[in-house]
């Protein structure tokens, strides 16, 4: 099958084009209290010097180029990143539990005991024994 026109639509690539970023699969992450994030069970460390205001608590795009590597980019500024071990899971200390006193069962309420509906006032009766009347229709 013949290409309708035979032209040749490539076009060379720009200066704002990034190749490796437009071929690298993307996602965001959250940059914890400590300016570290988590990706792909690994917790990257961003470099103090490169640390800049409302990053903390911030996302940031992290790229997984062909190549294996990661482009961590805040904003429009790539950050340079380092592999770092994860924080050791602090056990969090044991409190010993006082038990509750025991206390006497109490007794049920009372308050429905003597409401017999069978010897109660129609509701149809109460309404008009109040005094209410009802809306006009329009």
């Amino acid at each position: 099958m013949k290409p309708a026109k035979p032209d040749n639509a490539h076009r060379p690539l720009a200066r704002h084009h990034d190749l490796p970023a437009i071929l690298s699969h993307t996602g965001t992450r959250r940059v914890a209290n400590d300016y570290t994030i988590q990706f792909e069970s690994k917790v990257y460390q961003i470099a103090s010097k490169d640390i800049r205001a409302g990053m903390r608590g911030g996302d940031v795009r992290v790229e997984k180029r062909r190549d294996g590597s990661i482009a961590v980019r805040f904003r429009d500024r790539y950050l340079p990143v380092c592999r770092c071990e994860p924080r050791p899971k602090q056990a969090k200390p044991k409190i010993a539990k006082t038990p509750r006193p025991v206390t006497a069962a109490r007794k049920g309420s009372n308050w429905n005991k003597s409401l017999n509906l069978q010897k109660s006032v129609p509701l149809w009766k109460a309404a008009k024994s109040s005094g209410a009347r009802p809306q006009e229709l329009p």
